[in-house]
C-alpha cells in the first residue's frame, strides 16, 4: 500500500526539495493555499524503503491520512 499525506508548504518546490529524487515519482497536487496532497506509490516505497520515505516526509509538517495524525517537522540536529 502506498502512502498518502497532506503537507503544509507554500510552494511545490519546497516539497520537491524535501523529497529529493523520489519527488518525480510521486503525485503532488494542490489542495488549497498552504496544503498539498502527496501520493507515494507502493512500488516506489518497495524500491527506496519506507524508512527513507518517512525520513524525507519528516522534513515537512504533514498529516498521514492512514494514521489520522499531524506529524510535525523533525529537528535536523541530534543529541547523543
Amino acid at each position: 500500500m502506498g502512502i498518502q499525506v497532506i503537507v503544509k508548504a507554500k510552494v511545490a518546490s519546497d516539497i520537491e526539495s524535501a523529497l529529493g529524487d523520489i519527488a518525480s515519482e510521486c503525485e503532488i497536487f494542490p489542495i488549497d493555499n498552504a496544503n498539498w496532497g502527496i501520493s507515494i506509490p507502493a512500488k516506489l516505497i518497495d524500491i527506496v524503503g519506507e524508512k527513507n520515505v518517512r525520513e524525507s516526509l519528516g522534513k515537512l509538517d504533514h498529516f498521514d491520512l492512514w494514521t489520522g495524525v499531524w506529524m510535525p517537522t523533525k529537528p535536523r540536529w541530534k543529541f547523543w
